[in-house]
């Protein structure tokens, strides 16, 4: 058996530099990130034909959309200014309806309708009984 010593060992040489192994390296990563675009590049080929055939197929349709476009906007505008005009009017009723429920639910409102009311059917009855009398 022989037995090499330290020294000896550094004497051993490699049949490639570091910068050789370095090179080699950076030349693989270059291949498979080549290989990676080109097949993120078939991919999104792919995918630009099917939104081309789906576009083609749906093209009557899409033009007859984007033809009523217009008219639609014009509708909807139309449909905002009737909203605008039935929130006017209802914020009239709704106005009106608080100042009659405020008759009802104030005291002096209140017995007011009563009497009023009971006024009223009193007239109604003497007329009665007097139409009854004669």
């Amino acid at each position: 058996m022989i037995l090499l010593s330290a020294a000896e060992n550094q004497n051993i040489s490699l049949p490639f530099s570091w910068s050789q192994l370095l090179l080699g390296l950076l030349a693989i990563a270059g291949i498979v990130a080549v290989i990676v675009l080109t097949v993120l590049l078939i991919r999104v080929a792919k995918t630009v034909k099917k939104v081309n055939k789906l576009l083609d197929d749906n093209a009557e349709q899409l033009d007859e959309t984007v033809k009523k476009l217009p008219s639609i906007a014009t509708s909807a505008d139309e449909t905002l200014a009737n909203v605008n005009n039935i929130s006017a009017t209802v914020n009239d009723v709704v106005t009106d309806v608080k100042e009659v429920a405020g008759t009802f639910t104030s005291a002096e409102g209140a017995g007011g309708v009563v009497a009023s009311v009971a006024g009223a059917v009193v007239s109604v009855l003497q007329v009665i009984k007097e139409m009854k009398d004669k």
